[in-house]
């Protein structure tokens, strides 16, 4: 499931200090037939938006999460008891009600109460959901859906989230149940959304787009229902996805396990044109995840030693790193950033090469150039998040009636005239 905002627990006191400033209201796109253009926010646990959830509708802030199976939301529920909120959430934090809606049920003769212990919500601390049903209203589409209603098992009180929900877009395989289905492909199922795509673009800081005119002036689009051939430069490169339960061992440790990820098989790794070697024993997965596990490049321990050396980069310690892996960081010269290689990577299925440019893994931090990378595992690449880093300047699309990931180059210039698909 992953990566919910809460997954960087670190960050709770920042949040709590500076404030984040939640995405406007939503606004549907105009030509596209149904389709919805969700805003996002950056925050630092990954990219925020607005549901409604309910009858009448709460709106609910949600994390937007490639890697969570359901729409998860904080209730007033606390180690069983509606009546114990104050007891494990902070006085601030933003809840869905389920006790103000006439249209919320509980389902639990269907889907019983579940606990994951790990997680990638809390780690080592329970996450309990019990599961419902209510009306979700995202722009044009209203549909009732199984969601996941927290029964929150500990002391959350010393600072709210930014967010009260995690919409989950992982992937549904089949003889999924409604319990792990995403509530976007629920959605479309009951005919409430037209087609089974979406899509994602991230208007990013450094861009070419200044103005974040291509995101409505916010930080990224995910847009639902639809994916928009005016931000498409070139053609979509279509991937199938592939089941990788390694993901579970090195990257997203969940007991029971969760194996719902848009995974690509990664064929090639290499910088500039020196190929970096693949673990041979449990293959190489690609996992698409744009919230903070997918801040930084994603490359192998043996890898990133390599990089380390080409750049001449030294050692340094960061109170605020750019990204949230074990590894340690490392400084550059600024002035010699364009003759790094890039990192380079081939998926399984198409010869294309997908590239990260030097001035998209090197992040400045004040007068500092640092290498943002993150790696899993040991030794040569096992498994990467593949998420803000890699996305930036690319369209990344995900068709859940196929189960395949497209990805193509970004038209920062759009046409007004380019179809919807």
């Amino acid at each position: 499931m992953h990566s919910i905002l809460m997954k960087s627990l670190i960050f709770l006191p920042l949040l709590a200090s500076d404030g984040i400033v939640i995405a406007s209201p939503i606004r549907p796109l105009s030509d596209a037939g149904g389709s919805f253009d969700l805003l996002l926010t950056w925050s630092p646990f990954g990219f925020l938006g607005n549901v409604s959830i309910g009858t009448p509708p709460q709106q609910v802030t949600t994390f937007v999460d490639w890697t969570w199976i359901s729409q998860y939301v904080f209730t007033t529920t606390c180690q069983g008891d509606p009546e114990r909120t104050p007891d494990c959430f902070a006085k601030d934090q933003a809840i869905f009600n389920q006790s103000l809606s006439h249209t919320y049920r509980n389902e639990s003769a269907l889907y019983p109460s579940r606990t994951w212990n790990p997680n990638h919500f809390f780690f080592y601390e329970d996450l309990t959901v019990d599961y419902a049903s209510d009306i979700e209203t995202i722009g044009p589409s209203s549909a009732r859906l199984i969601i996941q209603a927290a029964d929150q098992q500990f002391d959350l009180t010393e600072a709210p989230y930014p967010f009260a929900g995690v919409y989950g877009l992982s992937p549904v395989f089949k003889g999924d149940n409604a319990s792990i289905q995403s509530p976007f492909y629920q959605a479309w199922l009951a005919g409430a959304w037209p087609k089974p795509f979406v899509a994602f673009h991230y208007c990013y800081n450094g861009s070419v787009d200044t103005s974040k005119s291509t995101c409505q002036g916010h930080d990224g689009l995910q847009t639902l229902g639809a994916y928009n051939d005016s931000l498409v430069q070139g053609d979509l490169s279509w991937y199938d996805i592939e089941f990788f339960p390694e993901v579970n061992v090195v990257d997203f440790v969940y007991e029971p396990a969760i194996y719902n990820y848009w995974t690509l098989g990664l064929t090639k790794l290499s910088l500039g044109d020196k190929v970096q070697a693949l673990n041979e024993s449990t293959g190489a997965g690609a996992v698409f995840d744009h919230a903070s596990y997918g801040r930084g490049a994603p490359l192998s321990v043996n890898a990133y030693a390599e990089l380390i050396a080409t750049t001449a980069a030294t050692p340094i310690t960061l109170d605020s790193p750019p990204n949230n892996g074990n590894q340690s960081f490392y400084t550059v010269d600024c002035a010699a950033v364009t003759t790094f290689p890039p990192i380079r990577y081939q998926f399984r299925g198409r010869e294309r090469v997908w590239e990260i440019a030097p001035s998209n893994y090197v992040e400045k931090l004040g007068d500092l150039c640092v290498l943002n990378v993150r790696t899993l595992g040991d030794g040569d690449f096992i498994a990467g998040n593949f998420g803000e880093t890699f996305a930036k300047d690319k369209y990344v699309v995900f068709d859940f009636e196929k189960n395949k990931v497209g990805l193509a180059d970004l038209s920062w210039r759009t046409n007004v005239d380019a179809p919807i698909h």
